[in-house]
């Protein structure tokens, strides 16, 4: 069987550790030709000096270089890596299947946040779950407002794509995600008019393929990515 190209574009403002799980998971599938990258502005732990069409252009030319070697490609993101998935599903006929995991086109989980608050002051936290507030604090201390600024402005500015998608789409998103609302991952998968599937995974937060069911979540991407139904089977393990 011929491999499956594969290209993974991570979130705002991550660390390789927490996409660390799924790329070695897909790297050491045999079926699979992987790529990913870094987005600009992502090279040091504080963010640099970049704009939203920075992260556009950098995409597109990594989509590019694989299609010198294939002629469809599956792309899969993560949080604001789904914006630019979207971009290039919308842009491109050769990108075969899309993943979006925590689509973000919506940044700010209060309802979720006050859930996490009241359970860290009544010392009821999930010790695997944490307090919910890490992810926050890092970006308060490592990224300047103007990138979020950025990233804001590339939500806004591509959302009208997401109708535009024609190819089939899985959209992930844990349920008690503290960065990006469930209703982000609605919005997308109502507006979207192509072949699609919406799987909630229960008692995960917004860094899916940090949690403990990370190699779970993969080999669900994997078995969609590869072909046919049978990827359902694999569904009830993230319930």
């Amino acid at each position: 069987m011929p491999k499956k190209a594969v290209l993974f574009i991570h979130g705002f403002s991550a660390k390789q550790e927490d996409n660390q799980i799924f790329v070695d998971f897909m790297k050491r599938k045999r079926q699979i030709d992987f790529h990913t990258f870094i987005l600009p502005g992502h090279e040091k732990k504080r963010m640099g000096k970049v704009t939203y069409q920075d992260w556009i252009d950098a995409s597109t030319r990594e989509f590019e270089k694989i299609l010198s070697k294939y002629s469809k490609v599956t792309v899969v993101g993560h949080s604001m890596g789904t914006i630019l998935a979207i971009y290039l599903a919308s842009h491109y006929k050769e990108v075969e299947k899309l993943v979006l995991v925590s689509p973000a086109y919506n940044c700010g989980n209060l309802e979720q946040n006050v859930r996490d608050f009241k359970k860290l002051i009544r010392h009821e936290m999930n010790v695997e779950l944490g307090t919910g507030f890490e992810g926050i604090l890092y970006k308060i201390f490592h990224v300047p407002f103007s990138r979020f600024v950025e990233y804001k402005k590339l939500a806004k500015h591509n959302i009208e794509l997401i109708h535009k998608v024609k190819c089939p789409t899985l959209i992930l998103q844990g349920t008690m995600d503290n960065i990006v609302p469930i209703h982000s991952s609605l919005y997308v998968y109502n507006t979207l008019s192509c072949e699609k599937y919406l799987t909630l995974i229960e008692q995960v937060r917004h860094q899916v393929f940090k949690s403990k069911k990370a190699k779970l979540v993969a080999n669900y991407i994997y078995y969609y990515i590869i072909g046919g139904m049978h990827f359902k089977i694999h569904k009830k393990d993230l319930l």
